[in-house]
């Protein structure tokens, strides 16, 4: 039975970063709080910021961990979590690739938990199944990281391999996360969540045919009562000032938004965005 101190709770915090806890577990997906800029990225290497990382787990109130499930092994999904094991303690869910990561950080095998399409994982009161699905169109850096990555490290060493999405079911209700815009058919045939956490990247630069089919195989399969699209938002911009849309050249969110308002129109879906740090408790009337 659930313990009722205190509702399920989810807090945003960029790209496709959602804290999800109760009174007694807590959930983090992907955890990508570091955000370096777009120059040390396209020619540098990149490594996690402890300093960005403690003051937005500060600001988002988050103390405690149970873990960090990452939707695949890029760095603006993979980048920080092993240094946020580390601070907060907790398990690493991910591909081999992820786990190479943390390995590369320096994580023990204790702390590392591979993850493949259909399991499911129990943290707390929460049940956490895994299904495996595609990167959105225009994947730059595919492939697999087959040995410890260590940091500094260039953006290209973050290969995904492997997408994943994750429905967390809690007694109260339900939070399905699907952080890539794209969908294989019927995937999430007779899967249902209350609320769904929808990627949008890059999907503004999509053709209509390809919306309407990952709207028909993502939203109206999982039925949510809210939608809240994430990783609209250039993760190459600091979590300390206003979120901004991802330049035009890589996406088109006039267009996503478009889209989404005509859908919501047409189908009387609730879709609102959430904003960084905030916390919404979605089964609480």
């Amino acid at each position: 039975m659930a313990n009722d101190d205190r509702p399920v709770q989810c807090t945003f915090f960029g790209t496709t970063s959602v804290f999800v806890s109760d009174a007694t577990a807590g959930i983090f997906t992907d955890a990508f709080l570091s955000r370096p800029p777009l120059l040390r990225v396209a020619l540098g290497r990149i490594a996690p910021d402890r300093g960005r990382i403690s003051q937005a787990l500060a600001r988002g109130h988050v103390e405690r961990l149970d873990g960090i499930f990452v939707a695949h092994s890029h760095y603006d999904h993979a980048l920080d979590a092993p240094e946020v094991i580390r601070q907060l303690g907790g398990t690493l869910y991910g591909s081999e690739s992820t786990l190479n990561v943390g390995r590369g950080a320096g994580l023990g095998e204790d702390s590392l938990q591979r993850i493949a399409d259909g399991d499911e994982h129990t943290v707390g009161d929460f049940g956490v199944r895994v299904f495996e699905g595609l990167h959105s169109p225009g994947n730059r850096y595919p492939g697999t990281i087959d040995e410890p990555l260590t940091t500094p490290a260039r953006a290209s060493s973050y290969r995904d391999g492997g997408c994943y999405s994750f429905h967390i079911a809690h007694p109260t209700g339900s939070v399905f996360i699907h952080p890539s815009a794209n969908f294989v058919p019927d995937k999430f045939k007779g899967v249902q969540a209350d609320v769904l956490y929808l990627g949008i990247g890059a999907l503004g630069a999509q053709p209509e045919h390809f919306r309407e089919g990952y709207w028909h195989h993502v939203v109206e399969a999982i039925s949510p009562k809210l939608i809240i699209p994430v990783h609209w938002d250039n993760f190459m911009h600091p979590l300390t000032k206003k979120l901004r849309p991802m330049p035009a050249f890589m996406d088109r969110l006039t267009d996503t938004k478009d889209f989404l308002d005509r859908k919501s129109a047409e189908g009387g879906w609730t879709v609102r965005f959430q904003d960084p740090f905030e916390t919404i408790t979605p089964f609480v009337p």
